[in-house]
C-alpha cells in the first residue's frame, strides 16, 4: 500500500482529539462559573443586611420609644394630677408615691385592661373595690375618679400593712394585702417606683 492511500485513515481520527479537547474546555469553563455563583450570593446577602441595619438600630429605637413613653406619662400625669392628689391626701398616701404606682400601672392611660381584669389607671379588679364598698359595674371603673378613689383606698390600706416602707407598701399592693414575702416581680415594682419618685 501507498502512503498516500493511509492519510485519510489517519486524518479522521486527529479531528477526534480535537473535539474532545474543545469539549473537555467548555466543560472546565461551565464548571468554573458555575464554582464562581456562590461566591456572588453572600455579596448581595450582605447589600440586605447592611440595608436592614437601620431598621435594627437598638440605640435609636429605644430612644424614641422612651421618648415618646416619656411624653405620655408627663401629659397623664398633668391630667390626672388633681384626682391623684385629692384621693391621695384624703387616704394619707405620698403624692409621689400615688402619682408612681399610676404610672408603674398604668402609664396613665385610663383604658388600660390587664390579663387578670384589672381594670384602668391604677389597675383594681372589680372584687377589690366591691371589697371596698364599691357599688358599680366594671366599666364604672374606667372612670378616672372613680378608679383612683378606690385604688388609693386599697394603696393606704398597703401602705399600713407594709409598716409605711415604700417597698412594703408595694409588695402589699402588687402581690395582695395578705403577701408576706417579697417577689421578684414586686421588687422590680418597687425599684421602679423609688426611680420615678426621685425624679419627681
Amino acid at each position: 500500500m501507498s502512503s498516500f492511500g493511509l492519510n485519510p485513515a489517519l486524518s479522521a481520527p486527529s479531528s477526534e482529539p480535537t473535539n474532545l479537547a474543545a469539549l473537555l474546555k467548555a466543560r472546565q469553563q461551565n464548571k468554573t462559573a458555575e464554582a464562581e455563583k456562590p461566591t456572588t450570593a453572600p455579596k448581595k446577602a450582605s447589600v440586605v443586611s447592611r440595608r436592614a441595619a437601620p431598621a435594627t438600630n437598638g440605640s435609636t429605637g429605644k430612644r424614641s420609644q422612651s421618648k415618646d413613653s416619656t411624653t405620655r406619662s408627663a401629659k397623664g400625669g398633668s391630667t390626672y394630677s388633681g384626682i391623684i392628689n385629692r384621693y391621695a391626701s384624703t387616704y394619707g398616701v405620698p403624692s409621689a408615691l400615688a402619682h408612681a404606682v399610676v404610672r408603674h400601672e398604668s402609664n396613665f392611660q385610663p383604658n388600660v385592661r390587664g390579663k387578670a381584669g384589672e381594670i384602668g389607671l391604677m389597675q383594681i379588679k372589680l372584687s377589690t373595690a366591691r371589697g371596698l364598698g364599691y357599688t358599680g359595674s366594671a366599666k364604672g371603673l374606667y372612670e378616672p375618679s372613680t378608679n383612683i378613689q378606690f385604688g388609693m383606698k386599697y394603696l393606704a390600706m398597703a401602705q399600713k400593712l407594709g409598716g409605711g416602707s415604700t417597698c412594703g407598701t408595694i409588695l402589699k399592693y402588687n402581690a395582695g394585702h395578705g403577701a408576706t414575702r417579697m417577689n421578684p416581680t414586686s421588687a422590680k415594682y418597687c425599684s421602679s417606683v423609688k426611680a420615678y419618685m426621685r425624679a419627681l
